[in-house]
């Protein structure tokens, strides 16, 4: 779809300098996807293995928080991912916002979840990892966004200020 607006600006032209931006978006999408159902199947068995009296009533130490949270996020992570590979495949754009709106919400719950455990040197390790790849998978998405949003301006009709 043509864009009229020059509001976007296309960040990188490769991803890992020698993937095309269609290629790196459909990886990271592939990537992600395959990393949120692994976090969602691994909540649900926590939930349901480690911690399995939970829901019991009268029982007072049941699992924290964390795995429930983990799985909701992860599920809207599943769809998110999802629409950012069918997007690559049907040169559809607007597939992609979905996870560019999902990415900073997922970057502030790490920075808060990294202050509720209390500075742990490993969780603080693994959350650096991973907010680095979030903000470099948003870059990489972002550009090819922006280059799919320009890819029809030549078929534009000629504004006339008259």
């Amino acid at each position: 779809m043509a864009c009229r607006c020059k509001y976007f600006i296309k960040l990188i032209n490769k991803c890992c300098f020698c993937f095309s931006l269609r290629t790196g978006t459909l990886l990271l999408g592939c990537i992600f996807l395959t990393w949120f159902v692994y976090l969602c199947l691994g909540s649900a068995f926590m939930m349901e293995c480690i911690f399995p009296n939970e829901y019991q009533k009268g029982v007072t130490d049941g699992a924290p928080a964390a795995p429930k949270t983990t799985m909701v996020f992860s599920f809207f992570g599943i769809i998110a991912s999802a629409m950012v590979c069918i997007g690559v495949h049907n040169n559809n754009e607007l597939l992609f916002v979905p996870f560019l709106a999902l990415t900073p919400f997922y970057i502030v719950v790490h920075i808060a979840a990294m202050i509720l455990y209390s500075f742990v040197w490993i969780i603080i390790t693994l959350f650096v990892i991973t907010i680095v790849v979030l903000i470099y998978a948003w870059i990489v998405i972002f550009s090819y966004f922006t280059e799919l949003r320009y890819a029809y301006e030549d078929e534009l009709p000629q504004q006339t200020y008259i």
